[in-house]
């Protein structure tokens, strides 16, 4: 079970929430989120702005973490791996774009808290192509982003 912070309602206020994300795809990453931020996409989102929420949402699309697991067929990364997560949490890796390594301009881009739950949680999943390692050299402190970190450390009392 991943323990995350959900809204159930546009312009819900966020809760405790539980939810199961099934087997782990065979391209697929599972992060432990150690920081998330906050964006104004989140907002939207929460308050369904663009009509396309579906609820309960669990936001949190700037997500910094640990990987915990990882899939038959993910090669480049790594269990233990600290890694970025952003907007785009999939791709369709058919496409012109996916395949010249533009994948930021998949027409099929699956969207981090657009149809699946997001960052707001001790555990977040995504398709490892969308997943980058971050070097060694930089600061796991200041990796997510600046003066809006969600940080979830009281996730483990839900």
């Amino acid at each position: 079970m991943i323990k995350a912070y959900a809204v159930h309602e546009p312009k819900g206020e966020l809760s405790a929430f539980e939810y199961d994300p099934g087997l782990l795809g065979d391209n697929e990453v599972e992060i432990d989120v150690e920081h998330c931020g906050i964006c104004h996409s989140d907002l939207n989102m929460i308050d369904n702005d663009w009509n396309i929420t579906q609820y309960p949402i669990v936001p949190g699309h700037e997500v910094v973490g640990t990987i915990s697991s990882i899939g038959d067929n993910v090669s480049h990364l790594n269990i233990g791996d600290y890694v970025g997560m952003g907007w785009h949490s999939g791709y369709c890796m058919t496409c012109n774009s996916c395949l010249s390594g533009d994948h930021n301009l998949c027409s099929s881009a699956q969207g981090t808290i657009v149809g699946r739950h997001g960052g707001f949680a001790d555990k977040v999943r995504a398709s490892a192509a969308s997943v980058v390692r971050l070097p060694d050299s930089v600061d796991k402190e200041s990796a997510h982003p600046p003066r809006r970190n969600y940080s979830l450390q009281s996730v483990d009392s839900i």
